[in-house]
């Protein structure tokens, strides 16, 4: 990221091409602004609550951290999907790859049934994939510049691609009412798994200090969960929040998001992050040899 952005266009950020979206996708506007990294946040709250997945990744991932691997989980997912939107068609592809020869070597035996237990269920894959893609549309929609109900329809249908490139199976979504169904429907069969209590406490009880970051951090975890279905609420025991305190932090957060624009333009934002996915690629591309 470069720190005079007015100057900053497309031009900026040659690639070999323009990869799988493209500047006529929506996925190009809103997943480089703000407010949908910081709707995307709630991806993680979402996915904490799938019992299974969280087991699995307990046993593959972790030994005695706590949510903070899941955290950089996050990270690492949000990096490859960056690739896979505004890298150009060698590195998305390579990106995809490498996420699922990890997912391919992610098992586990469970001693009890001696079954393997493989990272490739579908169940997970597609909950994984579509909480951020969901998360990503209402961050924008409520943090960023807004958007219409064609243009979240058509985001739906762009991240197809990047869900079959990673192999995350049907069916598929024409319209963003039609995941937004899914979503809810889904959360009737999550359950409080530990790292959902524990993130719970992290959300009552921020760790940080001193008066004014304690009202800033609960501005903003208020408005981040602000977009989550009023059942994820009841998992993380914010539910009691007043409707008013969640409507503040969603103005708060819009701010911030606001801010962290830095007066950039949509064209701005795009080519710094196609800029990112040049200077740290998630995956690095040998040249094709002359």
């Amino acid at each position: 990221m470069t720190e005079e952005y007015p100057s900053r266009t497309l031009a900026d950020a040659p690639r070999a091409d323009d990869g799988y979206y493209g500047p006529d996708s929506i996925s190009w506007r809103v997943f480089s602004d703000p407010g949908s990294m910081l709707g995307a946040k709630n991806a993680v709250f979402l996915q904490m609550l799938e019992p299974g997945m969280m087991t699995h990744f307990q046993r593959v991932s972790m030994t005695n951290e706590g949510p903070e691997q899941l955290a950089a989980r996050f990270d690492r997912t949000s990096a490859y999907l960056r690739d896979a939107i505004f890298a150009d068609k060698a590195h998305a592809d390579a990106a995809a790859a490498h996420v699922d020869r990890l997912h391919e070597r992610a098992s586990w035996t469970n001693p009890e049934t001696g079954e393997v237990v493989s990272a490739k269920q579908p169940t997970w894959q597609r909950w994984t994939w579509w909480t951020y893609i969901w998360s990503a549309v209402r961050g924008y929609q409520e943090f960023g510049p807004g958007m219409t109900a064609q243009e979240a329809d058509q985001l739906v249908q762009e991240s197809r691609r990047g869900a079959e490139s990673i192999h995350v199976p049907g069916p598929f979504f024409e319209t963003f009412a039609e995941l937004d169904e899914y979503i809810r429907e889904e959360l009737n069969t999550k359950a409080l798994t530990i790292f959902a209590a524990l993130a719970g406490h992290s959300l009552r009880h921020p760790d940080v200090k001193g008066p004014i970051a304690k009202w800033v951090a609960r501005r903003i975890i208020n408005g981040v969960l602000s977009l989550l279905p009023e059942s994820a609420l009841y998992f993380y025991a914010v539910e009691d929040r007043s409707a008013k305190e969640f409507a503040r932090g969603a103005r708060f957060t819009k701010w911030i998001a606001k801010l962290s624009r830095k007066n950039r333009s949509a064209e701005q934002l795009i080519a710094d992050s196609i800029g990112e996915s040049i200077a740290k690629p998630y995956q690095r591309v040998r040249p094709a040899k002359a």
